[in-house]
């Protein structure tokens, strides 16, 4: 069923900065005339009919007759293009609908936070999820120190797994050489960096929010933790010992 003016009207569109934004105006309960797109609060005509008028590029517009569509198609949509659109049809007298258009800036967020320590030898995972965006971005590239590695072949044993709008890199064995600067970087979203610290020993105290799973040391063998008794006590012993066979000796001449 085909949305009425009222339907439409004052409709919300959100767009993710750097993606295209389409704004639908269906003219099915409005006469069949040409129809204006205005970008209302900066009064800047930006089409009327099929016709570009701004000087900006990354407007268009298309007509489908059948659907009595008007579609305006903004490319590479930048914080500034946020506000009230109007889509005016040229009748007698003339009907409008507006559409605000709101712009969200995508950023990915890793999980650690900026820095992590991790041990040689142990499984290291780190999650960077895409926060703000309106889908899920068409790609999430890792950095190592500015290499890309997602599709690595050859190297370090790192791997990758995307799922949505997030993605997680895996080190099934972390070496020296694991050590130093990552960067998470989503399509059309802000990247998140991290420095990688690997040390060596006992398990280093600022873990912080990384998952590293350390191999656990085998049990100990339990050894007698008891000290050496006193010497008095030694002595006193003995006496009581010499006393009691004193006695005993005596008893025997009895």
């Amino acid at each position: 069923m085909p949305l009425t003016p009222e339907e439409q009207n004052n409709t919300v569109i959100v767009a993710q900065v750097g993606s295209t934004a389409t704004i639908q105006c269906y003219t099915h309960y409005l006469p069949d005339e040409m129809v204006t797109w205005t970008k209302r609060d900066q009064d800047q005509l930006l089409t009327a009919g099929i016709q570009v008028y701004s000087s900006a590029t990354r407007y268009s517009v298309a007509h489908v007759r059948h659907q009595k569509l008007w579609e305006l198609s903004i490319r590479d949509v930048r914080l500034s293009d946020a506000g009230l659109y109007e889509c005016q049809v040229t009748s007698h007298p003339p009907a409008s609908l507006f559409f605000t258009l709101r712009v969200v800036e995508a950023k990915a967020v890793l999980e650690a936070g900026a820095e992590v320590h991790v041990h040689t030898g142990v499984k290291f995972r780190l999650q960077c999820t895409v926060q703000n965006a309106t889908k899920p971005p068409d790609y999430i590239f890792w950095f190592h120190n500015d290499t890309m590695v997602n599709f690595a072949k050859h190297g370090r044993p790192i791997t990758v797994v995307q799922d949505s709008f997030a993605s997680t890199l895996l080190i099934a064995n972390v070496s020296w050489s694991d050590a130093g600067a990552y960067r998470c970087e989503p399509h059309l979203a802000h990247a998140a960096n991290l420095t990688l610290h690997v040390v060596e020993g006992e398990k280093h105290a600022a873990l912080h929010n990384g998952h590293s799973e350390e191999k656990e040391a085998p049990p100990t063998t339990a050894t007698s933790s008891a000290h050496p008794l006193p010497s008095w006590l030694l002595i006193g012993c003995f006496c009581l010992v010499l006393l009691r066979l004193r006695r005993m000796a005596a008893a025997d001449w009895l």
